[in-house]
């Protein structure tokens, strides 16, 4: 039978940004970075790789740990790596493409091989020049940054990296400021077969290119689909990926337009951050055709910090021309339809979550409120995969939604687990945080996990449902449940 997938698709315990997804024979893999949900620095984790059936999205299984940071025998400071990416070699080995951030010669890219998706990877080397020289920033081609792969039929690969930052300066090199390279890589997947050449400008150069307000920052990722490339990036805006389409793998790239935002920023009504409907922060993933149907893939941001990213998917449309819309947010995500009632979900799978004062974009050092609504977990006895994840601090004026439901119209009861006290409770809306309230939930008082109903009037077809927090005090909330 199949499964029902939600957002965030992977559990709720689990952090992987950057996801790549990629379909090799009838399953859908992906690769990305590993964040720690209290973590303190970006992708402190071992790569780990998850995997599905292409019939049924919310299926997954853990493949296990497929790359080690000692398994870099020039990592010896064991520092956690970056984004990654993975194609399928002509002669039908699979090659991971990552890089560190932390050694004496800047980012480094480097390229591990297996016979298999998700089995263990072997080191091959790092991304080299064609004179066999290492591949560093100071090369003179752009920052080695977000390494995305694309397989040559013939042999070797193109390989999509780059960075678009406004300026240099501390940590950040002048290379840092070039914008996105795209090269090709010989037969052994590592040595550059000819110099890089640019690809998507940066803020520096995008004026009069077309990428104007959306200049590549980071994220590159690549697909082919339709006898068309698509380039995937994370703009300057930080929380968008847009799409560029050329007509060979080396260009040239022409500006298409937003895929997503993780706070649903430029759909009509939320045209600018004061509107984000989640909190906003940097962003990124890539494409996917599964059984004939096109997703996004990208992340999202909790426990209040940059540094606990959790990956969702949204299905996307490409019409006759190769134009994409940009897609709203959602709870279902790989579902490709609203979750059925009669089931329990996390409250976790939220896809709008804002305070009293809106959402907040996490940039350097923000400090929110501790009154800031926020998804996050708990561990008991100490085991990740145990973990309660949960919303917390729903204070007067905060909201939580989920998109969408469908309702049959004999759903009559509607079930939360809930701690804390709120004393106004929770006001339940349709369609809109500010609609006509369906029923007003009272929260009670206590520190313990309790459930809470209340009887509603019958609603049929597919919904946005809202709660709305009310009074003094504040709660948590776990789960939700029509019934």
């Amino acid at each position: 039978m199949r499964h029902i997938a939600v957002n965030p698709y992977l559990p709720g315990w689990e952090y992987i940004p950057d996801g790549e997804p990629h379909v090799f024979g009838d399953r859908v893999y992906v690769y990305g970075s590993h964040d720690a949900p209290e973590g303190t620095a970006y992708c402190p984790g071992d790569y780990v790789c998850w995997s599905a059936p292409v019939d049924d999205l919310g299926a997954w299984t853990f493949e296990g740990v497929v790359w080690r940071k000692c398994d870099d025998p020039e990592n010896a400071d064991l520092a956690g790596y970056g984004a990654s990416d993975v194609c399928e070699g002509a002669d039908g080995r699979f090659y991971l493409f990552y890089f560190r951030m932390l050694t004496p010669e800047g980012p480094i890219m480097s390229v591990a091989a297996c016979d298999e998706p998700a089995g263990r990877y072997r080191y091959v080397g790092p991304i080299c020049l064609p004179s066999g020289e290492k591949f560093t920033g100071d090369s003179g081609f752009g920052m080695p940054f977000d390494p995305a792969a694309l397989p040559c039929d013939d042999g070797g690969c193109w390989l999509y990296y780059g960075f678009g930052a406004k300026k240099a300066g501390g940590r950040l090199p002048v290379s840092a400021t070039e914008g996105s390279f795209v090269v090709r890589l010989g037969d052994d997947m590592h040595t550059m077969a000819e110099e890089p050449r640019r690809l998507a400008p940066g803020y520096l150069q995008a004026d009069g290119t077309g990428f104007e307000g959306h200049s590549f920052f980071e994220a590159s990722s690549i697909r082919e689909l339709d006898g068309r490339y698509y380039f995937v990036y994370s703009s300057e805006v930080g929380h968008e990926l847009c799409w560029a389409t050329m007509p060979e793998p080396w260009g040239p790239v022409s500006y298409g337009g937003v895929l997503v935002s993780n706070g649903d920023v430029g759909l009509p009504g939320h045209e600018d951050e004061a509107d984000a409907v989640m909190d906003l922060g940097n962003n990124h993933g890539g494409m996917a055709r599964i059984a004939g149907i096109d997703y996004i893939f990208y992340h999202r941001h909790t426990h209040g910090a940059q540094h606990a990213r959790q990956g969702c998917a949204e299905r996307i449309h490409i019409d006759e021309n190769g134009s994409i819309e940009q897609v709203e947010i959602t709870s279902c995500g790989l579902n490709c339809g609203a979750l059925p009632c009669g089931r329990v979900y996390a409250a976790s799978t939220c896809c709008h979550l804002v305070g009293p004062v809106g959402a907040v974009h996490y940039r350097g050092d923000l400090q929110i409120s501790a009154q800031h609504p926020v998804v996050t977990q708990e561990v008991d006895a100490g085991c990740v995969t145990s973990a309660r994840t949960y919303v917390a601090n729903l204070c007067d004026g905060a909201s939580v939604g989920w998109k969408y439901f469908a309702f049959t119209g004999n759903e009559d009861q509607v079930t939360l687990e809930v701690r804390g006290a709120l004393a106004g409770g929770l006001s339940l809306r349709l369609d809109s945080p500010d609609g006509t309230e369906v029923v007003g939930i009272e929260v009670g008082e206590g520190d313990a996990w309790r459930e809470v109903c209340a009887a509603m009037p019958a609603v049929q077809g597919d919904h946005a449902v809202y709660l709305v927090a009310r009074g003094d005090g504040s709660a948590d909330l776990s789960t939700i449940l029509f019934s």
